[in-house]
C-alpha cells in the first residue's frame, strides 16, 4: 500500500491512515471477482453490501469507494458516521483517501435513514465540490449515490455531475 511515509515529507505533516483490502464482501449477487462498478445500478448493488442493515435507518454514514482504471473496486473507506439526518464530509478527506490509495476513479455514497431520496442542498453542494476537485486531480468522479431503505438516487443518472 502506498502511504505518505513512502515519500519525503515534512515531519509535522499529518498522515491520513487508510487501509483497504482488494476484493468484495461475501455476496452472491455478482459472480465474478472483483466487483466492477460500470453503471449506477452496479454501484447501488455493491453499496447495499457495505451498510449494516441494523443501523441503516438510525444514522447517516458516508463512504468512498476506490476504483482502478478498469472500474474494479480496490476497497472502500467509511469517512463519517453521523446523526440521524446529517453526515458532513470534507472533500479534502475524500481526495486524501483517493490519492493515498492511488485510485483512478471514485464513487461516494451516503444513506438517508428517512427514506427521502431527494438530495439536500448540502448534498448538491458537496457533489459540485467533488466534481470540481476530481477534475483538478485527474481522478474520475463516477457518482454520488444516496441510498434509502426502499430506493436510491444517483447524481450521475439525474445529470447532477456537472461542475457548476
Amino acid at each position: 500500500m502506498i502511504t505518505l511515509k513512502t515519500f519525503e515529507r515534512t515531519p509535522s505533516l499529518a498522515e491520513l491512515k487508510v487501509s483497504y483490502k482488494r476484493g468484495r464482501p461475501k455476496d452472491d449477487r455478482q459472480q465474478k471477482m472483483p466487483w466492477v462498478l460500470s453503471s449506477p445500478i452496479t454501484c447501488e448493488q455493491y453499496l447495499r453490501t457495505l451498510w449494516d442493515k441494523d443501523t441503516f435507518e438510525l444514522r447517516e454514514e458516508f463512504v468512498v469507494v476506490c476504483l482502478n482504471t478498469a472500474l474494479e473496486v480496490l476497497g472502500w473507506v467509511k469517512l463519517h458516521a453521523g446523526a440521524i439526518d446529517a453526515s458532513p464530509v470534507d472533500p479534502r478527506l475524500v481526495f486524501g483517501v483517493a490519492l493515498q490509495t492511488a485510485s483512478s476513479a471514485i464513487v461516494v455514497a451516503h444513506n438517508h435513514p428517512s427514506g427521502k431520496l431527494e438530495p439536500s442542498p448540502e448534498d448538491k453542494s458537496l457533489t459540485r465540490r467533488l466534481v470540481q476537485g476530481s477534475k483538478l486531480l485527474g481522478i474520475r468522479f463516477l457518482d454520488h449515490v444516496i441510498l434509502g431503505p426502499e430506493g436510491w438516487y444517483s447524481f450521475a443518472t439525474a445529470g447532477g455531475l456537472e461542475a457548476g
